[in-house]
């Protein structure tokens, strides 16, 4: 390269620079742009169009004619609009939506295909579950049977926030302590905000048979119409020969084991609506240094499927069939069926702040990586706040709404431990019940509880959020310690939070 070439560069480096301390900046080419300009004119260098020092002349004239002093705060707009136009193509480069909007080979909603034909739900894979907590004292296995989830969200094509909500939305998985329910469409085309954004969510659902297709994926529900058991028993660890439903139906074994399954999980299937009410952001650009503090308004709406005996009872003697008793009529049945629901239950409001420089952003994404958890990667910090929002939004509905907590096994009985913490919402104060499962001889579960167990201490909770002080390590223990009797309680026990 000629020096007029590096002389124009630094130029412009070195005015960006000497202006950031300032309430004026200089508003200039970005470098992909000068790369651009340069690559032109050796092209006309080498067709000897121009020559090399008429070349260096005109991309200096180039550069610096696009150069303009603006106003900090119409530098930072800039900034910004190019900022959350990178979202966008990292959510189409990525292929992020390849998770939800692919996720089943076809998908059967009204919305999308007119039709309401069946979705091969059995061509779904499950993720594998979690192994059993084995008892210090030789107690039996415990059959931990987590709450089954969906989740959706609120979208606004004319927000410029729109791809920023998109890509950290579908990146982001559900968590661990539940099933992974989803379906597939995730969006709600609605302004964010609504006063009326309860009623909207709801004519969504139920235009979109959304319960009807949460129970048909339970029993992975074929495109012939077809039902089998096999997510039930894997979810619930059942003997897959006992919930064959032409036998079950006879006995009182079969109808308490059905009825068990119903209560231990399809009827904990929880639908959560995330609305991205607003997003603030700040961005301080000094001498050497950048910031952006974030405020980040979520509010999460929270619905579960209503199973109970006569939409149970409805399921299994008008609509149930297996591949080996397929009726055409009971399909078209279930299809025209509109017995199924969602119950409203709650919505909670999280307002997340998030202040971060780069290299405190570049942190976090490096220790989410460490453990395993891509999802923060191309994020900055306000992508990071709508994240931590959203995750604080799962916490409060547990805290605020009883049917919605899950239970979480004991990781140790002396000390009293478990593998959760300030990721799940774990506060000084919080009390827990200790329950016993136990299996009756029908098939059946029942939960006796043996005692009362709190945190005592904010140091004695595990700092699993990932995202520890820049100056200071996260807990060394993985899991919290709990105050309560000693002696009394087992590995595998499970807790529940009870305030």
């Amino acid at each position: 390269m000629k020096k007029n070439y590096l002389k124009s560069i630094l130029v412009v480096c070195f005015l960006q620079l000497l202006t950031s301390c300032a309430p004026k900046m200089i508003s200039g080419p970005s470098y992909t742009e000068m790369m651009e300009t340069q690559k032109t004119l050796n092209q006309q260098v080498k067709s000897k169009k121009l020559t090399q020092e008429e070349a260096d002349k005109k991309f200096a004239e180039q550069i610096m004619g696009k150069m303009e002093i603006v106003s900090m705060d119409e530098f930072e707009a800039e900034q910004r609009k190019k900022e959350l136009e990178r979202y966008k193509e990292l959510y189409d480069a990525t292929g992020s939506y390849m998770y939800r909007e692919q996720l089943f080979r076809k998908y059967n909603f009204k919305e999308n295909d007119g039709i309401g034909s069946a979705v091969d739900y059995g061509s779904l894979a499950e993720n594998e579950l979690a192994k059993p907590a084995q008892g210090n004292s030789g107690l039996a296995t415990v059959k931990y049977r987590r709450s089954s989830l969906y989740t959706l969200m609120l979208t606004d094509s004319t927000s410029p926030y729109y791809y920023l909500n998109k890509f950290v939305f579908t990146g982001t998985q559900i968590p661990g302590k539940f099933n992974d329910h989803n379906l597939g469409p995730y969006e709600i085309s609605r302004n964010a905000g609504s006063q009326n954004q309860l009623q909207n969510i709801t004519e969504h659902l139920n235009k979109n048979d959304v319960a009807k297709h949460m129970v048909a994926r339970w029993f992975n529900r074929g495109t012939d119409g077809g039902f089998n058991m096999d997510l039930v028993a894997r979810r619930g660890e059942y003997n897959a020969s006992d919930l064959d439903i032409k036998i079950a139906l006879q006995t009182v074994r079969g109808k308490a084991l059905l009825k068990d399954a119903g209560e231990e999980l399809i009827g904990n299937s929880f639908v959560v609506v995330y609305d991205f009410e607003d997003i603030d952001n700040e961005r301080k650009t000094g001498f050497l240094s950048y910031s952006l503090k974030s405020n980040i308004r979520v509010r999460a709406y929270l619905f579960r499927l209503v199973w109970d005996d006569a939409t149970a009872g409805t399921f299994y003697n008008e609509y149930w069939m297996d591949e080996n008793t397929l009726d055409n009529s009971r399909k078209k049945a279930f299809d025209q069926s509109d017995i199924f629901k969602l119950k409203y239950i709650g919505s909670v409001v999280v307002d997340e702040s998030s202040k971060a420089g780069v290299i405190k952003t570049s942190k976090r994404r490096l220790e989410d990586m460490e453990k395993g958890d891509w999802s923060s990667t191309g994020l900055g910090a306000d992508g990071i706040a709508l994240k931590d929002a959203m995750n604080a939004c799962l916490n409060d509905l547990q805290r605020n709404y009883e049917e919605f907590r899950t239970k979480f096994p004991l990781f140790s009985g002396d000390p009293i431990a478990a593998k959760v913490g300030k990721k799940e919402g774990i506060k000084e104060g919080d009390k827990f019940e200790v329950l016993e499962q136990v299996l009756n001889e029908d098939g059946t579960t029942e939960y006796h509880q043996l005692g009362i167990i709190k945190v005592a201490k904010e140091e004695d909770i595990w700092d699993n959020t990932k995202f520890g002080d820049w100056f200071g390590d996260t807990s060394k223990a993985e899991y919290t310690v709990f105050q309560g009797q000693k002696g009394k309680y087992s590995t595998g026990m499970l807790i529940r939070q009870i305030n």
